[in-house]
């Protein structure tokens, strides 16, 4: 499968020298240790204590080393990680007593990543809200109560950890952020009147997290600060008006919606006109802070779907397509399925998109804001993996198939297109939890074994992907551990 890339002599070092490519993971899917050493209860802890949860999760907070060893294995250049919040700052406000033993578990970890050649890419917030924030004012839905909270919580990091960490991710998937608000606030949740509202305020927080960062910390710390968009391609199924309006609606609400006030200072005319009363706005102060408010645009992809112009109701509509303009998506078009199936339809193996939505976001963005894009989360989970043998976890040809064709597709469009990437992260490090899935899909390069003490087994994906960074970087020579 990686011969694809790797008989291709344009691609063979064609990523610059800085370019950063490792795995990727999220504290409440990994760490475990959900009440250790001071730290306080999240959302998830609480709303999800009676079902498949991250009290132990994959123990790497307490076998981070083992992480690490992985990571050495394939020999990854970075690794991204996110901080839990009330891990840091128990309750998690402004005025809240902060945790050492949760700091010195991060910045344990941060130095010894960087000793052994590993690149720390942090994540302030992967969704690891504060219960206590959640009881006081619902999080997001108070702009005025989250703002000083997310503030002092982020200055805490940039002030123990700035001076080791050069990359930072503000927000991870502010849109999935409001698909998740339906299980959160289940009776209250209104996507047609609470998104614009969760949008301003989230994307306040990370404006003013970046002024922040710029103001006090990015001169004498020499690091970048930006933020992640998770966004899935769509194609107009047909020439129809229809078809084609379906693709930009949806485009508008996963991605337009964050990226249009970061890039341009403005939120799309289609949405304003949307949400009508309830469309979302800032004052001009307030734009101050989102207009220019990132260092490079983070993206998360996973795959591609047809889309015909049928809409769904509200009452109707599925959680993401309730949060995504009530656009329907389908997977089969003349017969044909659009690509290999993932677990439960994600993602569906579609490398093509990939291509489409990177040029789509060099068009639109990056290119004349001269700014890179960083691949912040990508990854394949196998239809039915959880029921595979040991073997046939390890030997993932299906996971090998979608790595080798989505970094081709990247590649090229650095050679041939001219577009700047500064990173690439392979969703997951670890078979993780994955949030009200559970255990299901595994998106890991990394088999996790819940049963005997959690021990690590590399799968071959792992091993394919640092033979393709190594061509593309221009390395010939393998190591004995990386083949």
């Amino acid at each position: 499968m990686e011969q694809i890339i790797t008989s291709e002599p344009r691609l063979k070092g064609s990523l610059p020298s800085d370019f950063l490519w490792g795995a990727a993971s999220a504290s409440y899917q990994i760490e475990g240790g959900y009440d250790a050493d001071g730290k306080g209860p999240s959302v998830y802890d609480v709303l999800w204590k009676d079902q498949a949860n991250g009290e132990i999760a994959c123990d790497s907070y307490h076998l981070w080393r083992e992480d690490i060893a992985v990571l050495k294995k394939y020999g990854m250049k970075a690794y991204r990680f996110s901080i839990n919040w009330p891990r840091v700052i128990t309750l998690g406000g402004a005025n809240d007593p902060i945790n050492e033993k949760g700091l010195e578990y991060y910045s344990t970890l941060i130095d010894a990543l960087i000793e052994a050649d590993i690149e720390p890419i942090v994540t302030i917030y992967h969704w690891e809200l504060p219960y206590a924030l959640y009881e006081r004012y619902q999080g997001f839905y108070s702009k005025k109560e989250m703002l000083p909270d997310f503030l002092r919580y982020a200055e805490l990091l940039f002030e123990r950890f700035g001076a080791r960490v050069k990359n930072w991710i503000t927000i991870n998937e502010p849109h999935i952020i409001t698909t998740a608000a339906c299980h959160l606030y289940k009776g209250k949740w209104n996507p047609e009147t609470d998104i614009p509202r969760w949008a301003e305020s989230m994307l306040l927080c990370h404006g003013a997290t970046v002024d922040l960062y710029r103001r006090k910390f990015q001169t004498r710390q020499g690091g970048k600060i930006g933020i992640t968009l998770d966004i899935d391609w769509t194609e107009p199924i047909d020439d129809s008006s229809e078809a084609r309006h379906a693709h930009e609606t949806w485009m508008g609400h996963v991605a337009r919606l964050y990226a249009d006030p970061i890039f341009y200072g403005r939120f799309p005319d289609s949405l304003m006109e949307y949400y009508g009363e309830h469309a979302p706005s800032f004052t001009e102060e307030e734009w101050k802070l989102v207009k220019g408010s990132t260092d490079f645009l983070g993206l998360n992809h996973y795959g591609t779907s047809w889309v015909t112009g049928e809409q769904w109701t509200l009452g109707e509509a599925p959680r993401m397509e309730s949060c995504s303009g009530r656009v329907k998506r389908v997977f089969v078009k003349d017969g044909v399925v659009i690509g290999n199936r993932g677990n439960n339809g994600h993602p569906h193996d579609v490398p093509w998109g990939f291509r489409k939505l990177i040029l789509w976001l060099h068009t639109n963005y990056t290119k004349s804001a001269q700014i890179p894009l960083m691949v912040t989360e990508n990854g394949f989970s196998v239809d039915g993996e959880i029921d595979l043998t040991f073997e046939e976890k390890i030997h993932d040809v299906q996971r090998q198939h979608y790595y080798a064709g989505y970094i081709k597709e990247m590649l090229e469009a650095m050679v041939d297109q001219g577009v700047e990437m500064s990173g690439y992260f392979a969703w997951s490090l670890l078979d993780n939890l994955e949030w009200t899935s559970g255990w299901v899909p595994r998106f890991g390069i990394t088999v996790v074994d819940r049963e005997n003490d959690f021990a690590r087994y590399p799968k071959d994906s792992a091993y394919m992907l640092g033979r393709i960074f190594r061509y593309a970087s221009g390395q010939t020579e393998l190591s004995e551990s990386s083949q």
